[in-house]
Order: C-alpha cells, then sequence, then structure tokens
C-alpha cells in the first residue's frame, strides 16, 4: 500500500475535484480507460469497491491498496491530464516525485520515550516538511520568497552547518550563508513560477567572484533553471556554485539524504566535471 498521509491525500483530492465523488471531468468509461493505460489496473475491480463505490471513493481505495510506484505514476499522468500550474499543481509533484523515489512520508511514528538526536532530526524535518509545502501554496510569492530565506537558515541549522542570516556586503545583498568542511558557501535563493534565466545566475557568480578564491555558492532555484542558463554558466567558465531545485529539497526533508551527504556528492561532481546541475537520481 502507499503511504500517502492525509495532508498529501487532501492536496490531490482538492485538486481533482473529489469532494463531488468525480474525478475531474471522467465519466466511468474514460475514468476506467484512463486507469488502465497508465498502469495496467482495473479501477472497477471490486477490490476497488470503497464506500459508495463513486469515482472518488475508488481511487481513495487505489491509494490505500496500491504501492508508492503505482500511485506515484497514475497521480503523475493525472496532473499531465489536467495540463495546469500553479503552486497547487508544484506541491501535487512533489509529493509524486516522493512516491516515485520511495521515499518515506511524514507519518513515522516516533516513541516519545526514544527522542534520540536522530529521532529530533526526524521530527524537525517533519515540520519543515508543512512550512515547505504551506510556503508553496502561498500566493504571495513575494512574501514566500522571504520566509525561505528563514526556512533555509533553520534547515542549515539543523545540520549544523553555522549558517548566517542574510546581509548586504558593498550593496549586494546575499540571502545567506554556512560553512561545510572548512569551506564557506554564500546562498542565492529564488522561488519563481518558471526556470531562471540566465541572468539570475550570471549575477550570483558575479557576487561570488568579488569575494576571494576559495568562497563558493550554493544558488537554490526552486523550479530550476532554463537551458539557455545551464549552457550560460558554463561555457568558457569554472563555475564556483551550483544549483539545487525543489524536488533536490524535498529529497532532503523526505530523509532521501543527509543534507551534509547531498552538498558533499554535489560538491564533488562540481570540483571533478564542472557540473552546476545533476538531477537527483544520479546522485544516488
Amino acid at each position: 500500500m502507499s503511504d500517502l498521509t492525509f495532508v498529501e491525500k487532501d492536496k490531490f483530492e482538492k485538486l481533482l475535484g473529489m469532494a463531488s465523488g468525480y474525478v475531474l471531468d471522467f465519466s466511468d468509461r474514460t475514468f476506467g480507460e484512463f486507469v488502465s493505460d497508465s498502469t495496467g489496473r482495473d479501477i472497477f475491480d471490486s477490490k476497488y469497491n470503497y464506500r459508495s463505490g463513486s469515482k472518488a471513493n475508488r481511487l481513495r481505495s487505489f491509494w490505500q491498496k496500491e504501492d508508492n510506484a503505482v500511485v506515484g505514476k497514475l497521480m503523475a499522468d493525472m496532473l499531465d491530464y489536467l495540463g495546469e500550474s500553479g503552486q497547487r499543481i508544484e506541491i501535487c509533484r512533489l509529493i509524486i516525485a516522493r512516491l516515485l523515489n520511495g521515499t518515506p512520508s511524514s507519518t513515522q511514528t516516533i516513541p516519545k520515550a526514544q527522542e534520540t538526536p536522530h529521532a529530533q532530526l526526524i521530527i524537525a524535518l517533519s515540520e519543515l516538511r508543512g512550512e515547505f509545502s504551506d510556503l508553496a501554496a502561498e500566493r504571495d510569492r513575494a512574501k514566500a520568497g522571504l520566509a525561505l530565506e528563514k526556512f533555509l537558515h533553520r534547515l542549515f541549522v539543523l545540520f549544523q552547518l553555522h549558517p548566517r542570516q542574510p546581509f548586504r556586503v558593498t550593496g549586494e545583498q546575499i540571502d545567506g550563508s554556512f560553512e561545510l568542511d572548512g569551506h564557506v558557501y554564500l546562498v542565492e535563493s529564488k522561488w519563481e513560477q518558471s526556470p531562471l534565466p540566465e541572468a539570475d545566475l550570471l549575477i550570483f557568480g558575479g557576487k561570488i567572484e568579488k569575494k576571494s578564491t576559495f568562497t563558493r555558492g550554493v544558488f537554490i532555484a526552486l523550479n530550476g533553471i532554463s537551458e539557455p542558463a545551464r549552457h550560460a554558466i558554463t561555457q568558457g567558465k569554472a563555475p564556483s556554485f551550483f544549483v539545487i531545485d525543489g524536488h533536490d529539497l524535498m529529497m532532503v526533508l523526505n530523509e532521501a539524504i543527509s543534507l551534509t551527504e547531498f552538498l558533499r556528492r554535489r560538491v564533488r561532481l562540481l570540483a571533478e566535471e564542472g557540473r552546476v546541475c545533476v538531477p537527483f537520481s544520479e546522485l544516488r
């Protein structure tokens, strides 16, 4: 069975309009065909007959009976069928990424009597996951951007990276910094609706170059960067920073990898291969 949490299910239900008993604009025929094409399952099999047997209840039963990979595949196809964009879609795609990568949900139960440092870390990450979802749904993106800086600071503190709050240097705004293995990394964070253009990254690269030869950087672009930007920041250059996207961050929050181990792997790929953007799947 999948480990979708109550909150994650609620996100999908609202997006798909399931309160009415329906799922999007599917009829019984088209719903059955869609699920079969996506997963090879018969959604009208008796094993999915839950409560009233409506399409919404059958999907709820599907979530309960099928594993993460199958549920993730179906929900990804449904979002593609929906063909919309926005914060709600972004949240759901992060949930789908968790399902497809086989990472645990945030509902791990931790007996209070066993609140070891590791257990405390799990609890703190669970709280940050909830806050991250709230930020993704925030309509005021400027407000979300400011809150993201504070969120990242707490995440860096949690992994003992000795972060510094946002600061200004000779007229430049720096979103923060942290220390890893004796090296200081400047941080830039942006949560735009679309992949970032090259200008934002070139400006950040300039900020790093103005500091010292051993200053490094991490650009956190929640919706990634554009293909022209990937080319521009590496062509004929020796990049001193790498990019983290929303999927990377969600994998850390879901304990697929610790933040420190993730950063060390990315630093090594930057140093050895000059890779600024690396799909999370290639780190494992």
